[in-house]
């Protein structure tokens, strides 16, 4: 036996002896083959083969041979090595000899599919449809199918579905289809809705179709009306900076109109919180007019609470406008709650000092100086802090006898006669005057405002932090409860400069004194007036004998030594009990008034 792995050393004949060296060396040569062998055996490709008994199916080509090769069966089924998947022969073609797993497109003589077939029977081309339908081909890859399903845009590729490229950019079908619409459609169409009921996000974003109810565009920036599709609507931009249909329209009014606008209303009834703090077309004023005219008229300066209450209404108004932009717009509020700080601190040293209207005295967070009007008694107090009580502004009804009593100086009450009108004229309006009295301090409080220091006008410039005194409206509406008492100060504002002028409270007597002038000296808790050198107590007393002037030697009482003038009756009450001298105007249409002093 001859082979690459073994050669016989020996030559045995049947009946003849062998040479053991010569048997033992093709022993050995035997084993070496037989090892040889089965470790090739083991390298080699193989499949089981069935049958009985089971064989192995082997390949057993060398390197040279496998090249280029893949494994795969036979038309018998039996394992062997084969030229990959086949070779490519282009548009099939009829005579044409075709081999095992040739590859063909039918092109024109076929359907023109472009389809890619695969020769399964090695055959003469004939006829393509006879062919196939003989199964000497079989379909490797539906071209005409992938094309469909990638590009066709003229009605469905299948029982349920629609090409890639008819749900990329529309066809048959597809656009303007209920629950449908390419991917573009819905991106950027702005001629109509896409799926028959809703738009694309174009038309959200910037169209004008009015069945959106409006895009975000139109919300965002339209000013020449209401948005496209909700026409009562408007844009932020419109609420913030004016547009048609908000600028000048009856409850409506840009948020920068509300802030700035002045000469003119805002929303046809109301006016701008800058027109209320330093313009002049309101016909109450602004808060300016008032706090320019405040060192001289404290009524005013306190009507210019009132006032405020209204700018307050408006700047809420203003909010409120600017708080439905925000809605469409939410940088708006942001700006608002930073001024509404400002304005709240502003706010703080007026809240802090006026207590408002109560049927009790306050008895927390007080300072001295402090100020509430008294609804029980409808008087207005000041806290002493010194003392920790609560003072009336005007006197009590014994107080004011005793003040009546200064009446009887001689020398004045004979003045008095002679002004008898103006007394009247007095008399009439002395609630109001005693209503003043008690606003001296006050009155030097808002004077102080100004000079050296003009906080007013600081407030006036600072017209943006007013804007949000709405955000405290609740106390400015506490002081409104009170302005027909701050309205009846008003209205007597020349007797309110007079009395701050000759009426002081202090522990210290006060500089440059004018004969007449009252002190209530808070040291010794009296009442004193300045008789031209000096500052003499008041005294309640009825005995006290009175004398005309300086020079009368003769003293007495008060009624004998008043004497009556034209149209003017003293007449005295009580007699022998608490004696009261009455002074009468018979004719009214004279004024009469009543000087004090020496």
């Amino acid at each position: 036996m001859a082979n690459s792995y073994y050669t016989r050393q020996g030559s045995y004949t049947k009946g003849t002896l062998a040479r053991g060296d010569v048997v033992k060396s093709d022993y050995d040569a035997l084993v070496t083959a037989w090892d040889l062998g089965e470790t090739n055996i083991k390298r080699a490709l193989k499949l089981p083969n069935e049958g009985s008994p089971q064989t192995d199916w082997q390949i057993t080509e060398n390197a040279t041979n496998r090249a280029g090769k893949a494994i795969g069966f036979d038309t018998s089924g039996n394992l062997e090595l084969q030229t990959g998947v086949g070779d490519w022969k282009g548009t099939w073609a009829t005579g044409y000899a075709y081999s095992l797993r040739d590859v063909v497109v039918d092109g024109a003589a076929g359907a023109s599919t472009d389809n890619l077939y695969i020769c399964i029977v090695a055959h003469t081309s004939g006829t393509w449809s006879t062919d196939l339908s003989a199964a000497k081909w079989e379909l490797m890859v539906n071209v005409s199918e992938a094309r469909d399903w990638a590009r066709k845009t003229d009605g469905i590729v299948d029982s349920t579905d629609y090409s890639s490229k008819a749900w990329a950019i529309g066809g048959t079908d597809v656009s303007d289809t209920a629950s449908r619409g390419a991917a573009k459609e819905w991106a950027i169409e702005t001629s109509g809705t896409v799926d028959t009921t809703n738009y694309s996000a174009k038309e959200y974003a910037q169209g004008t179709q009015a069945s959106t109810g409006g895009s975000a565009k139109d919300y965002a920036q339209k000013t020449d009306g209401g948005v496209s599709g909700a026409t009562s609507e408007h844009s932020a931009k419109a609420w913030a900076v004016g547009g048609t249909g908000v600028t000048t329209t009856s409850s409506k009014g840009a948020a920068k109109e509300w802030a700035t606008t002045t000469g003119a209303y805002v929303d046809t009834a109301e006016y701008s919180a800058k027109e209320y703090a330093i313009g002049t077309t309101v016909a109450a004023g602004s808060a300016k007019t008032h706090a320019d005219s405040a060192s001289t008229s404290a009524a005013t300066a306190t009507t210019q609470a009132g006032i405020s209450t209204t700018q307050a209404t408006a700047s809420a108004a203003s909010a409120s406008a600017a708080a439905t932009s925000e809605s469409n717009a939410s940088t708006s509020e942001t700006n608002a709650a930073s001024s509404a700080s400002s304005a709240a601190s502003d706010l703080a040293t007026f809240q802090g000092q006026y207590h408002g209207a109560a049927a009790t005295d306050p008895s927390t967070g007080l300072d001295d100086g402090d100020l509430y009007f008294n609804t029980t008694n409808n008087v207005m107090m000041v806290y002493d802090a010194g003392t920790t009580t609560w003072l009336r502004t005007t006197p009590t009804t014994t107080e004011q006898g005793h003040i009546n009593t200064v009446s009887g100086i001689s020398s004045d009450v004979s003045t008095v006669s002679g002004i008898s009108g103006n007394v009247t004229t007095v008399a009439g309006i002395s609630s109001d005057v005693t209503s003043v009295a008690g606003d001296a301090t006050d009155i030097g409080v808002v004077a102080g405002a100004i000079s050296p220091t003009d906080n007013v006008g600081t407030v006036a410039t600072n017209v943006a932090n007013v804007n949000t005194t709405a955000g405290s409206i609740a106390n400015v509406n506490t002081t409104a409860g009170s302005i027909t008492n701050v309205n009846t100060v008003a209205a007597s504002i020349a007797d309110v400069n007079r009395y701050a002028n000759e009426y002081t409270i202090s522990a210290s007597a006060p500089g440059s004194p004018s004969q007449g002038d009252l002190w209530y000296d808070e040291t010794n808790t009296v009442l004193k007036y300045y008789n031209g050198s000096t500052w003499a107590a008041l005294s309640g007393d009825t005995d006290v004998l009175v004398g005309n002037s300086a020079s009368d030697t003769t003293p007495g009482y008060l009624s004998a030594k008043v004497a009556a003038g034209n149209n003017v009756t003293l007449t005295t009450l009580n007699s022998g009990g608490n004696e009261q001298l009455q002074i009468t105007a018979s004719d009214n249409s004279a004024a009469m008034s009543l000087a004090l002093g020496g």
